[in-house]
């Protein structure tokens, strides 16, 4: 009978042990899921760590291959402070990004160790992301600020942290720097004995690394953040109320309408035709004229309940303003109006200004659900798919902020439009452009 319970014991522990691994994982897939919002760019880092379990006390680590970490310390640590757990899974893949766990024995292994730490989270610090920021509380706050204070807020690399040290000694305690910037073991760096292995296994993180700079100034040219395309991002995002004049002008596309083209023949011979041979000019304007205007459109209005009704009022009669002046768009124009909290609620498809005044007298807001950005962006891509939507440049998605988002960016531009500056417009990706419209 005892040896039955001691089983039964044993089974029961056995089957915690796997529940709160897999809500380990469940946590640290999240993690991955927040982070790649916020750095999309990095996506073959985030894709290059599995996620395994360990059975050692108070263990988070790496030692390039797998993620490992102690059920119990995660679970802990993550119900105290999720942002500690987001920002700690960045500090694990900077450490890789940077080839920390591959030095070959150059280094004293634990002022090199504190080192790579403080450099990792040097730049964490630089980010000043809302979602990474630890608590206010946290113990190592005031030796965090000196050594930032110190080192000056620039950024700077692990080997030249350890080189300031060995010049200039600690200007505070060790051990108190390995607890402020202590996150992940580093005992596993060295786990792997096999050289060959080992030498592989950095070759793998310099190719991440090559790839994450190739797609990182990609993102920036996608984001505007060049020299020659900041002023007109930023421009978008200071003027006026709701002017979008300016986004929405750069994806325009060209395209011949009948219209009488007035710039594009010499007024004096067509003057001297009619006054020399009577009613005969001598050139005749042309028919037809090449205009910019923005031809396809997708405006998304988020309906849950944290967006009120005189809010989306207020948004709909300026961006009718916009629509209905000529200028914007073809004759023939088409604009998908898409209502959606956490589901899609309603869609109207616009032809003409007639339709848009008909639409917008009629228009019954619905939804009043939670916020998730995703269905707009898989209906989009469904009629892409039928061919119903074929040259589309811009979305416009009116929202508080506070929802799911895509992980992947789209092949057409996308606008996040905020009433007022709040906390939620740190959630937009970084592939995505926030507007105010106020």
């Amino acid at each position: 009978m005892i040896k039955n319970n001691r089983q039964d014991i044993e089974r029961d522990k056995d089957e915690l042990y796997l529940k709160k691994s897999a809500l380990g994982i469940k946590i640290l897939e999240n993690c991955r899921n927040e982070l790649y919002g916020l750095f999309p760019y990095m996506d073959g880092a985030f894709a290059s760590l599995s996620y395994r379990p360990e059975e050692k006390p108070g263990t988070i680590a790496t030692q390039g291959e797998n993620l490992c970490f102690f059920p119990d310390f995660l679970l802990e640590m993550y119900g105290k402070s999720p942002a500690k757990v987001r920002r700690g899974y960045l500090h694990i893949l900077l450490h890789c990004l940077y080839l920390h766990p591959f030095q070959e024995g150059r280094y004293e292994e634990r002022l090199w160790n504190l080192s790579c730490d403080i450099a990792v989270e040097l730049l964490l610090e630089r980010e000043r992301i809302p979602a990474l920021v630890l608590p206010a509380n946290d113990p190592g706050a005031a030796v965090r600020e000196r050594c930032f204070e110190v080192i000056g807020g620039r950024a700077v690399s692990a080997e030249q942290i350890y080189n300031l040290f060995l010049k200039e000694g600690f200007f505070d305690d060790m051990e108190k720097l390995e607890r402020a910037f202590l996150f992940d073991d580093h005992s596993l760096w060295k786990s792997e004995k096999d050289p060959l292995k080992r030498k592989a296994n950095r070759h793998r993180w310099e190719r991440i690394l090559a790839y994450t700079g190739q797609n990182k100034e990609a993102e920036k040219q996608r984001a505007g953040l060049k020299k020659g395309n900041s002023a007109e991002k930023m421009e978008a995002v200071q003027k006026g109320r709701y002017d979008y004049r300016k986004y929405l002008k750069k994806f325009a596309v060209p395209r011949e309408e009948t219209e009488l083209d007035t710039e594009s023949f010499d007024y004096i011979f067509y003057h001297y035709g009619m006054e020399r041979y009577g009613n005969m000019p001598l050139i005749e304007p042309l028919e037809y004229k090449e205009i910019n205007r923005l031809e396809e459109l997708v405006i998304a209005i988020d309906t849950s309940g944290s967006c009120s009704r005189e809010t989306v009022r207020q948004f709909l009669g300026e961006t009718y303003r916009i629509l209905s002046e000529k200028e914007n768009f073809f004759r023939k124009m088409k604009v998908f109006f898409i209502q959606c909290d956490c589901f899609i609620q309603d869609v109207a498809v616009i032809h003409s200004r007639e339709e848009w005044e008909d639409y917008s007298r009629e228009l019954t807001i619905q939804g009043r659900s939670g916020t998730d950005f995703r269905p707009v962006f898989q209906y989009i891509r469904e009629q892409q798919e039928k061919k119903e939507i074929r040259r589309l440049k811009a979305l416009i998605y009116f929202t508080d902020g506070d929802g799911i988002y895509p992980r992947e960016k789209p092949d057409y531009e996308t606008a996040f439009v905020f009433l007022k500056k709040t906390d939620s417009m740190n959630m937009v990706p970084a592939w995505a452009v926030k507007l105010l419209a106020g």
